[in-house]
């Protein structure tokens, strides 16, 4: 890694924190304010309520709400985790069959923090059911070629299935819900030099995740 770019990844893990809270507080602020303008105007309205501006500010809420949420996520994931010192080598083959109850090698030494690798395999799961029916759903791992690999196929929950969005922190799931996962367990896969995407290929979907193995 060229030294400027050295310099940039260690400022943004120190500053990370203060930079959430930073961005967060205009967010909280923001959000105070708008229920105090919601009972002022119920006030002037003489205690009713009018449907448009209860809808109104119920929208600005939940993206208020939804903007932490992604602050949270991003400055958190893209640092390293607190008090847990440098990447060890571990064997990810051991959480990989218990997460995923998949067949795996004896060992799959990864060099990471593996709190995080835990997490983020949870989440990749979490999206997984998320966007793919839970029929025919299929997890599978291996080491091959010095990498990891996870697959998790299926069909698409949804007719409206876009895989360029899944991916997006900014991503609302089938059911109307806002859903970190995916981007979230992207993020760290990408942290630790790995890669998190997806394939489609008519009716079925499959999301490939892979981390090196060993120091690499």
């Amino acid at each position: 890694m060229e030294a400027w770019l050295e310099a940039f990844a260690r400022a943004n893990s120190r500053r990370s924190a203060d930079t959430a809270h930073d961005l967060k507080t205009p967010l909280n602020v923001a959000v105070l304010n708008l229920e105090l303008l919601r009972m002022r105007v119920a006030k002037l309205a003489g205690g009713s309520t009018d449907e448009k501006i209860a809808s109104y500010t119920a929208a600005i809420e939940t993206e208020l709400r939804r903007m932490a949420r992604i602050f949270d996520a991003f400055f958190l994931l893209s640092t390293p985790p607190k008090n847990e010192g440098q990447p060890q080598l571990f064997d990810a083959a051991v959480i990989c069959r218990e997460l995923l109850n998949v067949q795996m090698p004896d060992v799959a030494n990864i060099r990471a923090h593996e709190s995080r690798i835990r997490e983020a395999l949870k989440m990749f799961i979490q999206g997984a059911s998320k966007v793919l029916k839970q029929e025919g759903r299929k997890a599978s791992a291996d080491c091959s070629d010095q990498l990891l690999r996870i697959w998790i196929s299926g069909q698409p929950s949804s007719e409206e299935f876009e895989l360029e969005k899944i991916f997006k922190f900014y991503y609302t799931d089938p059911e109307g819900n806002a859903d970190l996962s995916l981007a979230a367990a992207r993020l760290i896969v990408e942290t630790y030099g790995g890669e998190l995407d997806a394939v489609q290929e008519r009716d079925k979907v499959t999301l490939r995740l892979s981390l090196p193995l060993g120091d690499q």
